[in-house]
């Protein structure tokens, strides 16, 4: 057990991973100017320790070396020590990152970095354990090693940091403007098609992870070209994840990924952002093919939501971890004498056996615990068995008297963003309004959205990213069309152009941090989707929903930029940039606007507005006769034909100009099959 220390700097942090460091022997600081300030008054090294609250191997590196009292007296004595959560620094966090990958061929967390007082990285790796073993060298063998190379050797380190340095400068200013390459999608649907696995869906061997924005781009691409195989590979990857232990099947949620071919043994961890872009790929996935599985999945996804992801006033937090007890997954796998109560025929369906029904990854050995899974083709059966239903909340509350993983409970103003964008939109798809009640109340929790920080909750504010006005942004403008407030698009617009003014560089392309923030080495730009869609590619998708609502020349063109800004990247690796490809799917494909010309309370109106959102046109934007002056001024430059039209009526305008109004709900639903 670690020994009680009194409370360091970390005490006075908001974030939940820095607080988990609170107690440690060593004398960290959060990443500030006072760290570095003191790293050049002693001249000392800088060690940067980079993680986030639910990372399995970051508390494994803290209870091995950062709660040692051995390795803590080192470092104290002989480092400036800095603490950051990558989730509330993404900014040094990639930049670290970079340095990583670009020393070792290799990234993780936790992230080991040292740099100079000038915050100039010179050595970086990611896990070191305690003790050195084989030609593995442990983290005080590491700390004393490059102590003597700082002490004797400084003009190497000086060399390598100048060399890094140089690099990470060169990268920040590198330009990857290009036009988009003609076959782009051709090329991104065939990489789908070759690396596709048609035994258990997905795109890789092993791990497997959701990545969602693959799915809505690939599903955009099969409805356009009534490509029947694609739409197959989607909705057989989409029940693979249901149906596998990736997803939990007594609380709901998905965990963070498979480490397993088959989806069935995952790494525990729930991340929101997760949760947001799966609720969208299910959410579409039921609007293109009207399985009610899927319209499940995403009502799944919002009750656990509810019951541990939200905050007493409707926002959402950030993860929970994968570990209870100090091991990964205790709290969501079953021994076989605890579900006995379970009528047989279903413990079949779950796959429960009385040894274990997985296999330890290193050893090979069986685990003699369960994780619940179902096979594909019994997947349906599962979620419409009435018996298992009934029995799963009595799991449920059996489950809650254990120990829980941690809840990370900061709340991101970005993942945020995700969450109630993708709430809004179900909720407009299925006419749910529990969803979008969830959105609405979320959203008011921010209460001024264009002088929020990172973070909604805490004191020591952290400044907002292009990932938080682009994803808030976002979350707007799918309000906007689910509700018509005019505010929402109001709010939409200001987010947008605070990106272009503040985070454009002189190209136009868009960087991580806004022109005030000097805390950092370089401006860093990010077009690729990672686990999650990045910044750029969500205000891409802000920029081409806004020019396609408001005929704005600036969006336009703001939309077009953060496109081509990657356009020599898109022609080496356009299956990096699946969700940058959804936005430019609606600007080179041309976009449609459904204009619901009429009293939001009119019965015709109504079941206008229902049935046009539940048909898939992932193209087409929602615009609402203005009930407010927000958004009378909103879209006054588009000019939509409000007073001229009959009223109530539909039209559908396409590059501005309108069709013929439609008054009747049966023209309405010919129009949506034609």
């Amino acid at each position: 057990m670690p020994t009680e220390h009194a409370k360091n700097r970390l005490a006075l942090e908001q974030s939940p991973y820095l607080l988990q460091h609170a107690e440690n022997p060593v004398d960290w600081y959060a990443w500030s100017d006072e760290a570095f300030a003191r790293a050049r008054d002693q001249d000392k090294p800088v060690f940067v320790s980079i993680g986030y609250a639910t990372c399995h191997w970051c508390h494994v590196m803290a209870h091995e070396s950062f709660e040692d009292a051995d390795v803590a007296a080192y470092l104290n004595e002989h480092f400036v020590s800095i603490k950051v959560d990558r989730e509330e620094r993404p900014d040094v966090d990639a930049i670290c990152m970079d340095v990583c990958q670009s020393l070792t061929g290799h990234g993780g967390w936790p992230l080991t970095v040292m740099m100079d007082a000038e915050k100039q990285p010179f050595f970086a790796g990611t896990y070191f354990p305690r003790h050195s073993f084989g030609n593995r060298l442990g983290f005080l063998d590491l700390l004393i090693r490059l102590r003597e190379v700082w002490d004797a050797d400084r003009l190497r380190i000086t060399e390598t940091a100048f060399e890094l340095t140089k690099a990470l400068k060169e990268q920040a200013a590198a330009s990857f403007f290009g036009d988009v390459p003609a076959n782009i999608i051709d090329v991104v649907a065939d990489h789908h098609k070759r690396m596709f696995d048609d035994v258990y869906g997905g795109f890789a061997v092993k791990p497997k992870f959701p990545s969602a924005h693959h799915l809505l781009l690939l599903m955009r691409i099969a409805h356009q070209r009534a490509d029947m195989g694609l739409l197959s590979m989607v909705c057989t990857t989409l029940d693979a994840m249901r149906a596998g232990g990736m997803y939990d099947h007594v609380g709901f949620g998905f965990h963070r990924y498979s480490t397993d071919r088959e989806w069935r043994v995952p790494h525990f961890e729930k991340m929101l952002y997760d949760q947001a872009t799966l609720m969208m790929a299910y959410a579409e996935a039921w609007q293109l093919t009207k399985d009610d599985l899927y319209k499940t999945v995403v009502l799944e996804i919002a009750e656990y939501l509810r019951r541990e992801m939200t905050s007493a006033n409707g926002a959402f937090f950030s993860a929970q971890d994968a570990d209870s007890e100090g091991e990964e997954g205790k709290f969501y796998v079953w021994k076989s004498e605890e579900l006995l109560d379970i009528p047989s025929a279903i413990r079949d369906l779950l796959h429960v056996r009385e040894e274990g029904n997985f296999h330890d990854e290193a050893s090979g050995n069986a685990v003699e615990v369960n994780i619940l899974y179902v096979s594909m083709q019994e997947l349906r059966t599962l979620v419409k068995n009435e018996e298992w239903n009934r029995i799963r909340p009595q799991l449920l509350a059996q489950r809650a008297t254990r120990v829980a993983p941690l809840t990370d409970d900061k709340i991101l103003v970005d993942w945020n963003g995700l969450m109630i964008g993708a709430l809004a939109r179900a909720g407009r798809a299925m006419n749910d309004q529990s969803l979008t009640a969830m959105a609405t109340a979320a959203y008011a929790s921010f209460a001024q959205p264009l002088t929020f920080h990172r973070f909604r909750n805490g004191h020591a504010a952290v400044p907002t990213m292009l990932d938080d006005h682009a994803m808030f942004g976002w979350a707007a403008l799918e309000l906007y069309q689910t509700t018509g407030h005019g505010d929402y698009l109001r709010d939409a617009m200001d987010n947008a152009d605070v990106v272009i003014r503040n985070y454009a560089d002189d190209e136009g392309a868009l960087c991580i941090n806004s022109r005030e923030v000097q805390d950092v080495l370089v401006r860093q730009k990010q077009g690729h989707d990672g686990a999650y869609p990045c910044g750029n590619s969500m205000a891409a998708l802000l920029f081409a929903g806004l020019a396609a609502i408001t005929n704005s020349r600036l969006f336009r063109q703001a939309a077009l930029a953060s496109v081509t800004s990657y356009g020599l990247q898109l022609a080496r690796s356009g299956p990096g940039f699946c969700m940058l490809l959804c936005a430019w799917d609606s600007i080179s494909g041309g976009t449609s606007e459904v204009v619901l010309n009429g009293d939001a309370a009119d019965a015709f109106i109504v079941e206008a507005k229902t049935l046009c959102n539940a048909s898939y046109r992932p193209r087409t934007f929602i615009i609402h006769k203005p009930a407010d002056e927000a958004a009378a001024s909103a879209l006054r430059e588009a000019a939509y034909p409000f007073d001229l039209a009959p009223v109530p009526s539909v039209l559908v305008c396409t590059d501005y100009a309108c069709e013929r109004p439609m008054t009747q709900i049966g023209e309405v639903s010919a129009m949506l099959k034609s």
